[in-house]
């Protein structure tokens, strides 16, 4: 059986490669997780991608919704698909 890779740590290694090229996103990210953990004891991805969701409908400004849409597709991308065979 292969090791399975948790989507959590598919995004450390994501930002851990990429150095500071998405800093803003990965602060965002960073943010969003926090204020999740506080209200809940476990955080997954798709909660971080509700929160990105609602982040981006009640922003205004276009640079913002710009990094916000950019975290929310880093995070997408480096979530597994709940489809069971």
């Amino acid at each position: 059986m292969a090791p399975s890779v948790s989507a959590d740590s598919q995004l450390v290694d994501y930002f851990a490669a990429n150095g500071d090229q998405y800093l803003c996103e990965k602060v965002i990210i960073s943010e969003i997780r926090l204020e999740l953990t506080a209200k809940k004891n476990s955080v997954t991805n798709k909660d971080i991608i509700l929160a990105l969701i609602y982040r981006l409908q009640v922003e205004d400004n276009e640079v913002k919704k710009d990094i916000l849409r950019n975290a929310l597709e880093i995070v997408v991308q480096r979530t597994p698909d709940d489809i069971q065979s």
